[in-house]
């Protein structure tokens, strides 16, 4: 990180050799089948140049964190400029919202669910940020974590049911909703 930060161009061509896997993986976790694999690199490439640029800001002990963020984030963006959607599946929090300022709503929601998810235990709270966050499937999660496929997929229900509880309690769910 210091190198990286004194403008070294070869710390940031390491941070790429090791990181490079991790980061594709996120977007190709976003962005597959929507996008093809010549996009996905451009996004990783940008999200690397984005760490350059950033080298001033950047927190030792936290790159890991901060590539995931802009990873994904920079994905979501590309959706959204293409005006397409990550397809949803089972597993995917549905949360309505009833008539109200979007915008200011969204946030809020989005904060409710980061604390809903930092409500959680281990290993469920890795369990949810790896599967909404990092779009990684349930398949990846078990293997990763050494946990059996069944059971990321009961953490995940049995979180589900939490999370909306923690929502309700905060006035976020309502009675008519389908979960």
């Amino acid at each position: 990180m210091k190198a990286l930060r004194q403008g070294d161009p070869a710390a940031l061509a390491e941070i790429i050799r090791q990181y490079t896997p991790y980061v594709y993986a996120i977007a190709r976790n976003i962005l597959s089948p929507a996008l093809p694999g010549e996009d996905m690199e451009e996004l990783v490439s940008d999200v690397f140049c984005s760490a350059w640029y950033s080298r001033d800001r950047l927190e030792p002990g936290k790159l890991k964190a901060w590539l995931a963020v802009t990873a994904r984030n920079a994905a979501r963006d590309r959706l959204r400029r293409l005006r397409l959607t990550h397809p949803l599946d089972e597993d995917m929090l549905d949360i309505s919202l009833p008539d109200m300022d979007e915008a200011l709503a969204e946030q809020e929601l989005a904060a409710a669910c980061r604390a809903a998810v930092d409500s959680l235990k281990e290993p469920d709270r890795e369990i949810f940020q790896r599967r909404y966050f990092l779009y990684q499937k349930t398949e990846d999660i078990a293997r990763e974590m050494g946990l059996g496929h069944a059971a990321v997929r009961s953490r995940l229900m049995r979180g589900r049911t939490k999370l909306r509880e923690y929502l309700e309690k905060g006035g976020w769910a309502y009675a008519d909703q389908n979960y």
